[in-house]
């Protein structure tokens, strides 16, 4: 025991100093550590309350978008009503168009005389039947346009 207690007296200095030196490094590491962990969880914080602030963000903008294309389309629904109405007039118009030149097409051979002279004038009446028709045509595409 005796030896023992002269080997701890001689090497006490050393002892303290390892101890102190322990010691501060133990420190430097939980200084170092809970700095590291404290920024850690304060980043985790500051993140999760900037993700939730950035999808509240998205959300409003989603909604926002949303409501700027309900009102687009509120917009435009009269107008393309109103379009489909038009080309549905046009397209009536043009078959009526159709109908009237078939009928005149019709008219000719039936009154051409048989024989060679096929392409022979159209006479006023018919003339004038050709035009009043066409003239209801048009009419009913410009009406269709307004």
């Amino acid at each position: 025991m005796a030896r023992l207690r002269d080997w701890l007296a001689r090497y006490r200095a050393t002892f303290v100093l390892v101890g102190h030196r322990m010691e501060a490094v133990t420190v430097l590491i939980l200084l170092l550590g809970g700095g590291m962990g404290t920024g850690y969880l304060f980043c985790v914080w500051q993140y999760r309350d900037l993700m939730a602030q950035q999808r509240d963000d998205h959300q409003a903008e989603i909604t926002r978008l949303q409501d700027a294309y309900t009102r687009t389309l509120e917009a435009l629904t009269p107008k393309v009503s109103q379009a489909a109405g038009a080309a549905a007039e046009a397209a009536e118009a043009s078959a009526e168009a159709a109908k009237s030149v078939k009928r005149a097409a019709r008219a000719v051979p039936a009154l051409a005389p048989a024989g060679p002279t096929n392409g022979r004038p159209l006479t006023e009446a018919e003339r004038s039947q050709v035009n009043r028709d066409i003239e209801a045509a048009n009419r009913k595409v410009r009406e269709a346009r307004k």
